[in-house]
């Protein structure tokens, strides 16, 4: 009901959401695999109670929890949660309180004026039980075990500074879970890089863990390509369709040198391309040329880092 009326208030017309939630909870689900469908089933009229919520890989997915998360989030700027990022250039003052895509949600916490630790510890977790109730509110919930957070602070020595540890700065946040226990939520140091959206981040901008998880898959790909038997058409489509892509992702998150990025491709290239029917050891300057200058339209991921930052 709640996904009804956000997406009535942004001017969706109630019968094209009652079209789309009616499709979705009568409808009959199978399961399609490379050995055919199954002829068992759920949905349709077996269920009492009608599926909720719009389905997984649902293409208006994002669109949908983009029209409920706003109103929520608004509702913390309301309150004064969050921080006020003033942009250098035009001198205008926005009020930042997180983001949220999908099931993933960030909240932020900076006290003006202040460093002192349980004050910004404080706000966020005010910050945080309001996410929590008005969540509830829209039939949602945090759940503790997939929740973490860093304490961002300073220690300073003869001019000096580093993070400040846990151990430095030891602090707790909790939190309700769907049964309305409290729990404690996982805290990390500034320099523990964690997944969120499939890229392993870290606040103090260290890109260790998420190159080194790189470096596996392309590895990991290339002793694949060098024991399996591909047609050329089909290495062309394994090259271009998934290891890059899949290198591609988080290219906007990162800052990695030309030379890592040599590194990555190295075992790619090394059993990629004699499976496309081309020697290993071509120029590389032809390699990553476009098609339009007989090269193979294979772009380097640092020349792709560099466009996907600017």
């Amino acid at each position: 009901m709640l996904k009804h009326l956000a997406m009535q208030r942004n001017g969706v017309p109630k019968a094209a959401v009652d079209c789309l939630f009616s499709t979705l909870q009568n409808a009959t689900h199978q399961v399609r695999t490379g050995y055919g469908d199954s002829t068992s089933s759920y949905g349709g009229s077996c269920w009492l109670i009608p599926l909720h919520g719009i389905g997984q890989a649902n293409g208006a997915g994002p669109a949908i929890w983009a029209v409920v998360s706003t109103p929520l989030l608004n509702i913390l700027r309301k309150k004064g949660y969050g921080c006020d990022i003033i942009n250098p250039i035009s001198g205008k003052c926005y009020k930042f309180v997180g983001y949220a895509f999908v099931d993933n949600t960030d909240l932020v916490a900076i006290k003006a004026g202040t460093f002192v630790t349980k004050i910004i510890r404080d706000s966020l977790q005010a910050s945080l039980d309001t996410w929590e109730g008005i969540l509830k509110a829209s039939c949602g919930a945090i759940v503790p075990e997939k929740t973490f957070w860093f304490l961002i602070d300073f220690n300073w020595k003869s001019g000096n500074w580093r993070y400040a540890s846990i151990t430095d700065q030891p602090a707790d946040l909790h939190v309700n879970d769907i049964n309305g226990n409290r729990q404690i939520i996982r805290r990390y140091d500034p320099w523990e890089a964690q997944e969120t959206l499939g890229i392993y981040l870290a606040p103090d901008g260290n890109t260790k863990k998420k190159y080194g998880k790189m470096l596996t898959l392309a590895t990991e790909w290339a002793d694949k390509m060098r024991t399996g038997r591909l047609s050329k058409a089909d290495s062309w489509l394994a090259i271009m369709s998934t290891i890059m892509r899949t290198l591609a992702y988080p290219l906007s998150a990162l800052n990695l040198t030309e030379a890592q990025y040599d590194d990555l491709l190295r075992p790619i290239l090394m059993y990629g391309l004699p499976a496309m029917g081309i020697c290993r050891h071509f120029a590389r300057d032809i390699v990553f040329a476009p098609k339009l200058y007989r090269g193979t339209g294979l772009k380097h991921l640092y020349i792709q880092q560099e466009i996907h930052v600017f």
